[in-house]
C-alpha cells in the first residue's frame, strides 16, 4: 500500500513543478514581452502650440443700481390736500408743483401782514417829512423804522409758510406711487411720493485692494443683468472711494450708465465686467493644459515624442486662455487632453489641435478659442 501512495505523491510533485516551470519560464517570458510591448506603445493625447498674443486683465464683481438722484417727497407743514398735479411714473421737471395744500388761511394772514407793512411805510414817510421841519423827534422816526422792519419780516415769514403749502419737484425725475388723496390731512414728514432721476443710473460695486492700482476714473465697464440675458450695458467709472474697507480689503467705485430707455431700475443687481489692463505679446496656453500641484502650476510638454513636465508661473486668465509669465517662450507643444494618462518621460502620440500633428500627421479641424 505504501508503494502506490509514494508513486502518486511523486507524480503530483512533478505535475506541480511542470506548472511552475511553464508559468515562470515559457508563460512568464510571454507576459514580460507583452508588458514591454504595451509600455513601448505611445499614449495618444491632444496637444496645442504655445502662442503669443494679447490678453485683457479683467475683473468681475456684483454691483447694485441706484438712481442718479433720489428723494422721498414729504410734507413740510400740516394742511389739507387741495390738488394733486402728477400721475404715478410721470416725468416731471424741476420746480413743478406736485401737491398743493389748502392755503386760504395763510393767504389771509399774508394780506394782513402786507397791510400792516404798507401802513408802517406810510407813517415812516410822513415822519421823515416832519423831521425836516423839526415837527417830530428823531426817536419817533427810528421807532417807525424798526416797526416797518418788523412788518416786512412778518410778510416774509407768511410768504415762506405759503410756499411750504406747495410741494414742488426738487429735480427732474420720475414720480413714484402716490401716497395721499385729495382732501387728506397731511402732517410734517408725511410721505407724499418718491422722485427718482433714472435717465442715468449709478452702478455701485467693490474692487479688491490689489486691483486698486489699475482702477481709475473714466474706465469703461460692461454690466450684465439676468433680467436682460445676452445684453450688455456700457458705463464709465465716475467715482472711486477715498478709503479701503479695513475688513473686506476692498474699495467702492461708482459707474454711470445711460438709461434713457428706462429699462434699468434702482435696486437691480448687475454683474460688472471691468478691464483693468491690456497686455500685449504675452505667452498664452489653453487653460486646460495647466496641472496644479499644491500652490504650483505645471504643464506637460511634448518634446521629441516624449513627455516633459515643466513648472510655470501664470499671470492673467481670460476666456479659456492663461498668460504664462515664466517657464515658456512660445512655440512649445503642450498636452491639453489625456494629461491623466501621462507622466514625465512617457512616449506619446500627439494630435495637435491648432497646427500640424506630431510626426507629420494631418491637421486637426478643431482650433482652440484664444
Amino acid at each position: 500500500m505504501r508503494l502506490p501512495l509514494q508513486i502518486a505523491t511523486v507524480v503530483a510533485l512533478v505535475a506541480v513543478g511542470g506548472g511552475i516551470w511553464y508559468m515562470t519560464g515559457r508563460g512568464g517570458g510571454h507576459g514580460a514581452n507583452q508588458q514591454h510591448a504595451n509600455q513601448a506603445r505611445p499614449v495618444p493625447v491632444l496637444a496645442a502650440h504655445v502662442t503669443r498674443g494679447d490678453i485683457a486683465v479683467t475683473f468681475d464683481a456684483i454691483g447694485t443700481l441706484r438712481a442718479n438722484e433720489a428723494v422721498t417727497v414729504t410734507a413740510k407743514t400740516a394742511g389739507l390736500v387741495r390738488s394733486i398735479n402728477f400721475t404715478e411714473g410721470q416725468l416731471v421737471e424741476a420746480g413743478s408743483v406736485l401737491i398743493a395744500l389748502d392755503d386760504n388761511e395763510v393767504r389771509a394772514n399774508l394780506a394782513v401782514a402786507e397791510s400792516a407793512r404798507r401802513n408802517s411805510a406810510q407813517l415812516l414817510e410822513r415822519a421823515r417829512t416832519l423831521l425836516q421841519r423839526q415837527n417830530v423827534s428823531q426817536a419817533r422816526v427810528d421807532e417807525l423804522s424798526l416797526q416797518l422792519a418788523g412788518n416786512e419780516a412778518e410778510v416774509r415769514a407768511v410768504q415762506a409758510r405759503l410756499q411750504d403749502l406747495t410741494i414742488r419737484a426738487p429735480f427732474t425725475g420720475y414720480t413714484g406711487l402716490r401716497q395721499v388723496s385729495p382732501g387728506a390731512l397731511v402732517r410734517p414728514a408725511d410721505v407724499v411720493t418718491t422722485l427718482d432721476d433714472t435717465r442715468t443710473v449709478k452702478l455701485e460695486f467693490t474692487v479688491p485692494e490689489a486691483s486698486l492700482r489699475n482702477l481709475r476714473q473714466g474706465m469703461e465697464i460692461a454690466a450684465l443683468s439676468s433680467v436682460y440675458p445676452g445684453q450688455t450695458f456700457v458705463g464709465t467709472v465716475t467715482a472711486i472711494d477715498t478709503r479701503v474697507d479695513a475688513i473686506t480689503r476692498t474699495v467702492a467705485a461708482v459707474a454711470r450708465i445711460d438709461n434713457e430707455d428706462g429699462r434699468l431700475r434702482p435696486g437691480m443687481f448687475m454683474t460688472v465686467q471691468l478691464t483693468l489692463d491690456n497686455r500685449a505679446n504675452v505667452v498664452l496656453v489653453p487653460e486646460e493644459s495647466l496641472v496644479p500641484v499644491g500652490d504650483r502650476q505645471f504643464v506637460f510638454l511634448v518634446v521629441s515624442g516624449k513627455v516633459e513636465r515643466r513648472p510655470v508661473t501664470i499671470g492673467a486668465r481670460s476666456r479659456g486662455v492663461v498668460e504664462i509669465a515664466e517657464g515658456l517662450q512660445g512655440g512649445e507643444l503642450v498636452i491639453t487632453r489625456g494629461i491623466q494618462k501621462v507622466r514625465d518621460g512617457v512616449s506619446v502620440e500627439a494630435e495637435v489641435v491648432n497646427g500640424a500633428s506630431a510626426g507629420g500627421a494631418s491637421q486637426s479641424a478643431a482650433r482652440p478659442t484664444l
